[in-house]
């Protein structure tokens, strides 16, 4: 493997706190999230590089073989890629190296709900050779989303009960231990590493990291061993990182254990999706006393859109409906003046600025009482919230309102396309949008339909609902035979991907006839082998890549960039309007091919945030996105007679 081709490859592996474990698949860091270690300190939030990566080193006689690699300014040094035999991701990432006439295979993995990470070594020796193998671990002590310089930092470390206990201007930031290997004291600096991904985003892309020595084994046969690095929020103090290291191979075993039975519990056979499953998994993690999603790794907190639109398909699809239950509880506990966060910052504070959002719960709340009858919970806990999300829309609040067609109206940069750059709002969308008014009237049709679940008055619901279905007429443009993307002063007639969910939400608010039509233009201008592109190829403004710094990234977010999540809602659509022979049902087992095929070259076993619009679509933006991975698992669950495990 080489050097261009590995750097290209992630892979993940998360902790259910936002915490994870990250690299490439030639262990050489391309980005400034990438790490061994990057602990979620306020879970699932205050994500910080602890421990950035593991220098390998393996000595017999007097050849010494280096299994690192490392970017520097104009070269790449250790070149370990030239060692590695092949690389592989099941559950967890595996790494085959051969040297001198050893094979090492390393394993990265994670004990859920622990900021700890162990990294095993397998020494396969058949000739009986005497050799040492060194690990020196690298150290950094930031905020993921920044780079670490030696003059702002002050390292110590001690020895405390044969654990490496490593402290930055006395603070206690990390501590490592071995079950066999001895720790030796040898601190360094390595100064301007470089991070390939970072440079070319436009971003600071240089880091000096420290090491505080290196831990030694020594070996003559076939051997096992392992390094394991914790902090002490929801992870180990050194007594108990001591304890739990010697104590490795049942933590694997518990991990492996659990995974196995998520996919065992979800039912499927296919090897694709029961990789989804486990990528779903990565997503949910622990808020508070609740559960919430993560919308993407690397840099994404829990988002409250993209945690609604995924919740069906990571845990109503899979089996998890207790998850189900506690991301609900989290958010409707967050909920003030009807809204719900658009997200959380990685200090834990709910942003409130998503006309969408809260809409998306009343369809998460909807898709619940679908997949479970569990019609005692919704009552219990969430039909308070949904009542007063509809009545704060009515009345208005915070730059969302019913006009008096019954059509809701929201400020700029509330909906889901929000690129913003400084003050420059990308798609800003003031007044009504067309998905927000096909959400807003499918909260009032599951409204209504819960009012007569539990014998309540569903009037006002029912009454507005054929307001909104009749002035939604309004959306129809005439003239290209599809939807108008904003109605405001003047009407916005890109053609966008949003009109689809018109005919795609469990409520159509569409004729028919109408339907037919949008899907036929979204079918033609936005479709795409891997999702649907965010704007028409024939607006003047469309941008056909999503590359460069962070303005032109913005700058073509929303402007073409072709986003996987929307592929489902095309599926549903597509399903609601045509009929379900077998060249119709042909033609959408097709649809999910190429993201099956993209499992293996961005990031592993999961779905890119974004690809190009135009060919070849690179993917681009995370590496893993929770929306994406969702929908593809809720169309497969949804509609099996489409998606049978042998077609995909």
């Amino acid at each position: 493997m080489n050097y261009d081709t590995g750097i290209k490859r992630e892979w993940l592996v998360a902790n259910g706190l936002g915490g994870y474990a990250s690299s490439t698949v030639i262990a050489a860091n391309a980005r400034k999230y990438h790490g061994l270690l990057v602990a979620a300190l306020n879970p699932p939030v205050g994500r910080t590089v602890l421990f950035s990566s593991i220098d390998e080193t393996l000595c017999i006689d007097d050849e010494v073989f280096e299994f690192s690699v490392h970017k520097y300014p104009g070269t790449v040094h250790p070149e370990g890629f030239k060692h590695l035999k092949f690389f592989e991701m099941d559950m967890f990432p595996c790494f085959v190296y051969e040297a001198g006439g050893i094979t090492i295979k390393k394993t990265v993995f994670m004990e859920h709900e622990k900021n700890a990470v162990f990294v095993e070594y397998n020494i396969l020796n058949p000739g009986k050779i005497c050799g040492e193998i060194m690990l020196r671990p690298l150290i950094t002590h930031r905020d993921f989303h920044s780079t670490m310089r030696q003059q702002q930092f002050s390292f110590d470390c001690d020895l405390i009960n044969d654990v490496c206990s490593i402290t930055d201007n006395d603070e206690r930031a990390l501590s490592l231990a071995g079950d066999t290997a001895q720790f030796v004291k040898s601190e360094n600096w390595y100064y301007n590493m470089e991070y390939d991904d970072e440079r070319l985003r436009g971003l600071d892309y240089q880091e000096d990291v420290y090491s505080p020595g290196y831990f030694i084994d020594c070996f003559k046969d076939n051997k096992s061993l392992c390094i394991a690095a914790a902090c002490q929020s929801y992870g180990y103090d050194e007594t108990a990182l001591h304890d739990v290291v010697l104590d490795w191979k049942h933590v694997k075993d518990i991990e492996l254990d659990r995974r196995q039975k998520l996919v065992e519990r979800a039912g499927y056979t296919n090897s694709f999706v029961k990789a989804l499953v486990i990528a779903a998994d990565s997503f949910i993690v622990s808020h508070d006393k609740h559960k919430s999603i993560i919308a993407g790794y690397h840099w994404f907190s829990d988002w409250g859109r993209d945690a609604m639109i995924s919740l069906p398909g990571l845990t109503l699809a899979t089996h998890r409906y207790d998850d189900a239950q506690h991301i609900l509880l989290l958010f409707a506990a967050y909920t003030r003046d009807g809204l719900i966060p658009n997200n959380f910052t990685e200090r834990g504070e709910g942003k409130y600025n998503s006309a969408d959002a809260p809409l998306w719960f009343i369809h998460a709340c909807y898709k619940y009482l679908e997949y479970t009858m569990d019609a005692a919970f919704v009552k219990k806990h969430l039909w308070h919230t949904i009542q007063s999300i509809i009545s704060y829309y009515r009345s208005g609040t915070d730059h969302i309102y019913a006009d008096t067609d019954g059509l809701i109206v929201s400020g700029a940069q509330m909906t889901w396309m929000d690129a913003k750059f400084g003050d420059w709002i990308v798609t800003p969308r003031a007044g009504k949008a067309c998905e927000i008014n096909a959400l807003w009237y499918n909260a009032l049709k599951i409204a209504e339909h819960i009012a007569d679940l539990f014998d309540c008055d569903h009037t006002v619901y029912r009454e507005l609902s054929l307001l909104v279905r009749k002035s939604y007429g309004k959306f129809w443009n005439q003239s290209r035979q599809c939807l108008f993307d904003v109605l405001s002063e003047s009407v916005d007639d890109s053609i966008r991907p949003n009109q689809i969910f018109a005919v795609a939400l469990p409520f159509r608010v569409v004729s028919k006839k109408h339907a037919e039509k949008i899907i036929e233009t979204v079918e033609h201008l936005l479709l795409t082998p891997f999702g649907l592109r965010s704007l028409s190829p024939v607006n003047p403004c469309y941008k056909k890549n999503y590359c460069g710094d962070a303005r032109s990234r913005d700058a073509s977010y929303h402007q073409g960039t072709v986003w996987p999540w929307l592929l489902g809602a095309f599926i549903t659509a597509y399903l609601n309007v045509h009929e379900h022979n077998e060249q119709n049902l042909k033609y959408l087992r097709k649809l999910l091919i190429p993201l099956a095929q993209h499992l293996s070259t961005a990031g592993l076993g999961s779905i890119s945030e974004v690809f190009d619009a135009d060919q070849p679509h690179t993917p681009g933006g995370c590496i893993s996105q929770a929306w994406n991975v969702a929908e593809v698992l809720r169309c497969v669950n949804e509609y099996p007679w489409v998606f049978d495990q042998d077609s995909l």
